[in-house]
């Protein structure tokens, strides 16, 4: 009886021993998710249009070009407040910059991030609301053709970014659905020339209509810029720790 009995608090401490340990190597991978890395992330601000490009006009003579520059730099603005975000902006004047000009410099300076803003259009008196693009592999363009070579073509930098891009674009749209009144077009994939080209996570932005005269005065606001920019600043907050933890959701083949 006295040998079961001490079979049998052995067994307890062993299961209590495995417990502890269980329970210390949660606590660990907990404490692991929840650290966060010094690295600064570079976010490449881009803003539509510019130059002899003015994009959509405005029925007061509003143009596009004008109201991503002033958007681009409220986001750089509040994103200037985050320690760990380096924003730049890829055109900072009224300047002619073609797409292919865009992609390098975003390239070129080694980006994290791509944030492309542009306005829609609408010639229906319904509000356009907003809509958030990323580039897929179903949509990539025919003359995209793959390659044997090792190095990948220029057209198809975007390819082992997308599915990062296209969860930035559901946390953009998340953040901007709880900030500003109006409805979204959702998050959508298309191929657009400036974003297949960036060897980074890239979004487009299409943020409401100069030509409906409601959103396009919201548009011109300071105000309504910064509430923008903050949703904008908070997805790619939230972007960065889960992808810093791990819960980004992995690549796959199709959309």
């Amino acid at each position: 009886m006295e040998s079961k009995a001490k079979s049998k608090d052995c067994r307890n401490v062993n299961l209590l021993l495995i417990g502890l340990l269980s329970a210390f190597l949660c606590f660990q991978q907990s404490v692991g998710l929840g650290q966060t890395s010094d690295k600064v992330l570079k976010v490449m601000v881009d803003a539509g249009h510019g130059g002899e490009d003015i994009g959509s006009k405005g029925s007061r003579g509003v143009s596009e070009k004008d109201i991503t520059l002033a958007l681009a730099k409220k986001l750089v603005q509040v994103l200037e407040t985050v320690e760990t975000i380096s924003p730049e902006l890829v055109r900072e004047d009224d300047s002619s910059i073609s797409l292919d000009q865009r992609a390098g410099l975003a390239n070129h300076n080694h980006g994290d991030l791509l944030v492309s803003l542009h306005l829609g259009t609408t010639f229906t008196p319904v509000p356009t609301g907003f809509t958030i693009y990323y580039w897929s592999p179903t949509t990539a363009a025919p003359t995209a053709t793959p390659s044997s070579s090792t190095v990948r073509p220029w057209d198809q930098e975007q390819e082992p970014y997308w599915e990062k891009s296209r969860m930035l674009a559901s946390l953009m749209q998340e953040e901007l659905l709880w900030s500003i009144p109006w409805a979204s077009g959702g998050v959508l994939p298309a191929d657009i020339y400036l974003l297949r080209r960036v060897r980074m996570p890239a979004v487009m932005l299409e943020l409401g209509s100069l030509n409906h005269s409601e959103e396009a005065a919201q548009l011109q606001k300071p105000e309504f810029q910064e509430t923008v920019a903050k949703a904008i600043t908070q997805a790619i907050i939230k972007y960065r720790s889960l992808d810093e933890k791990g819960l980004l959701l992995p690549q796959t083949k199709s959309q």
